[in-house]
Parts: structure tokens; sequence; C-alpha cells
């Protein structure tokens, strides 16, 4: 018995000594396959032209050792590659390094920006203008050549139609718009005084409202046209020298009538000034007298013969044709003459022009109407036609809330 007991003992004691001896060796491995410097780095990835900043833990032997180390790089965060990290310690004469890789990609996608925004409302029967798009990639650049677009506009049909604008930039990043395109056979001329809006209608060159670019941006404008713009000089929102007209012209007589030019008289017509001058910006406005009468067709048929001329002179020239003001509602209640309804249908008209010409339309009118669709009070003088200092500061303010800007 005590010959099995001492037996039992030793094997024991050997099993013992195998595990430790085993413990001793790892340890040993551990030691001596764990580097003296070691750095770990939290961020191995960054997006193009994000700036690096050093975001890591170094240690010495176990010890934390960060605050002491000194990082250089290659990076160029503004293309695409692999880079090298380079962390030096120094202790006594010795210095350790460590190399990591951090890699520079394009994470973000290209933006398509829609002109004129990402809905677009065309009458039943009329051609569908695309308004144009334009793509630009953080790496890339201008993508807009790369577009693609799909889907169908049946102009035939009301109904409402998408069109999908999709691009992919040189990372695989894809980016995609939607625009949809109503159709509808609901036209603004058979809406009543009170419910006529060009709201949603040719919006390919009707003015959306924008941010404020304030008087930096209005005051690069001449005004022309008749004794409308005549009230911007009365109620001094501008000097002379910005104002093109002549009272009591139409587009008829501006085609062949000489105007006044910061009220000198220059024996020329608007298309010789403009052949002559080329000015830069021109917001143009005519048409009150003529919606007393003048029959629609052949207003707009001489206002084109005007907006071409000029166009055909001075073609750098940046023409915004201006609606016609709303009048006093007493003009309404009058057998004859102008009143808000035929007003309407001539601004109607002059933007299916614009559309047409591919002309900039402000449709300053519809913020000068009351809730009954005629000019608020206070907006005009006696006369409930031309406009009040009021009237016009609000036009001033529409024009610079409603800018023009490039495609």
């Amino acid at each position: 018995m005590k010959k099995k007991k001492k037996g039992k003992l030793k094997i024991k004691n050997i099993l013992i000594l195998v595990l430790s001896l085993l413990l001793i060796v790892f340890f040993i491995v551990k030691l001596c396959s764990r580097k003296a410097f070691e750095v770990e780095m939290k961020t191995t990835t960054m997006n193009v032209g994000d700036v690096y900043e050093d975001n890591f833990k170094a240690t010495f032997k176990g010890e934390d050792v960060t605050k002491k180390v000194k990082v250089t790089n290659n990076i160029f965060s503004e293309k695409i590659g692999k880079y090298q990290v380079t962390f030096t310690y120094k202790t006594g004469k010795k210095k350790y390094k460590v190399i990591k890789e951090i890699e520079i990609k394009d994470k973000e996608k290209p933006v398509i920006t829609l002109s004129k925004g990402d809905e677009v409302t065309i009458l039943l029967d009329n051609e569908y203008k695309e308004p144009g798009y334009k793509a630009m990639d953080n790496y890339d650049g201008e993508l807009t050549k790369k577009v693609s677009v799909s889907g169908k506009v049946d102009t035939s049909k009301e109904g409402t139609y998408e069109l999908k604008y999709t691009v992919t930039d040189s990372s695989k990043n894809k980016a995609t718009a939607i625009r949809k395109v109503i159709v509808t056979k609901e036209s603004p001329l058979d809406k009543s005084v009170k419910d006529f809006k060009l709201e949603g209608i040719f919006t390919n060159v009707l003015l959306a409202e924008t941010e404020d670019k304030g008087s930096a941006y209005s005051d690069e404008f001449i005004f022309a046209g008749d004794s409308t713009a005549l009230y911007y000089v009365i109620n001094k929102q501008i000097t002379g020298k910005r104002l093109w007209h002549k009272e009591g012209i139409d587009p008829e007589t501006a085609l062949t009538n000489s105007i006044y030019i910061n009220h000198i008289e220059t024996n020329k017509t608007f298309i010789e000034n403009f052949k002559e001058h080329k000015p830069k910006k021109v917001v143009m406005t005519l048409g009150t007298n003529s919606a007393a009468y003048m029959e629609p067709s052949y207003f707009i048929k001489n206002y084109k013969k005007l907006i071409k001329g000029i166009k055909e002179v001075s073609p750098d020239t940046l023409i915004i044709v201006q609606s016609i003001p709303p009048v006093d509602i007493s003009y309404d209640k009058k057998s004859s003459g102008i009143n808000n309804d035929k007003i309407n249908k001539l601004n109607y008209y002059i933007l299916e022009m614009c559309n047409e010409l591919n002309v900039p339309f402000l449709n300053s009118a519809e913020a000068l109407k009351n809730e009954n669709g005629t000019l608020k009070s206070g907006y005009a003088i006696k006369d409930g036609i031309h406009l009040s200092k009021s009237g016009n500061e609000i036009i001033m303010k529409y024009l610079e809330n409603h800018a023009y800007e490039e495609d």
C-alpha cells in the first residue's frame, strides 16, 4: 500500500513540475515575442480632405509613453492613397521606431443640384424643357457630363412623372436625385382674380425664392420700361442713371419710339440703346397701359420682337422680364379699361413668352396683392396704378430674394 501511495505522489509531483515548466516557457516566449516599443493607432482610414490628427497610444515595455513620442508622416490628405506615419521614441542613446499605415479614401457621394428645383409643373400638351442640373464631387470636381437621366414625361397625359438623375464618382460613390414633373390641364387663365397664381408654371424661367442678395445685387440692374420704371426714380429707389424709359410706351411703340436715359432724350429706340451701351443687367417692365386696349396676342407678338431684338444686339445682357403690377380694386368695378383680370392674363402670356425665349421672369406682382388678388392698400399713389414708395420697396426686396442664379 505504501509503495502505491508513493508512486501516485511521485506522478503528481512530476505533473506539477511539467506544468510549472510549461508556464515558465509560456511567459518567457511571451516576454521575448513582445516588442519593447509598441504603438496602437485608433484611426487607420481618413476621408479625403480631412485633417490628420494624432490619435494613438504608445507603450515602452508596457509603460505608457504616448506623450514622449515624436510623430512624422507623409500624408497628403487631398489625394487618395496609402501613407506612412512614423512614431519615434528615444530613451537614453537608443531610438525605437514603429511605422504604421493610414489610407485616405473618398467616402462622400457627389451632389446633384437640380436647376429650378425638384418639382416642375407644365401645362398639358406643352413641351417639357429640361431646366438643367449640375453634379459636383468633393474629389473629382464637376461630374455633370457623367450624369445619366432616366424616366419619361408624357405631356399629352395629366399626371406626375419622375425623372431620375444618377452619377457615380471614381471611388464608386453613387448619388441620385429625383425631379417630379407635374402635367396639368388647370391653366391660370381659367382662375378668378382672387385665385390666380403663376406659382409652379414654367418653373424653368419663373424665378424662385432665394436667399436675400441685398442691395449689392439689385444695384447692378438698370430698370427699363414705361412709367412703372420711372417711379423707381420718383420714389428714390434708384438714380436717373439707372433708368431707361418712356411714359406710355408699350411693346409695339417700344420698337420704334426713342427713349430717355437719365431723363435725357436719346433719339434712339430701346434696341438701338442696347446695341450701343450693352448693359450688364436689366429689369424690363412693360404693359400697364397695354392691358386696357391691346389684344394679348398682339401684345406678345411685339414684346417678343423687342426681347429678341435686344438679345441679338446685346447677347451678354441679362434681361429679366418683370410682371405687370396689379391695380387698385376700384378698376375691377369699371366696365372698360384696365383691370386685374386683364393684367393677370397678360402676365401669364408674358411668362409663357419668357419660357419660349428662355428669359427669366420676375413675378413680383404676387408680392403686391392682398387676399382678394388686387393691389394692397398703400402700395399705390392716388391714381391706384403707379406704385408708391412702399410698393416699390416691396418690388426691390422681391428682386433681391428672387435672384437669378447661373446654373
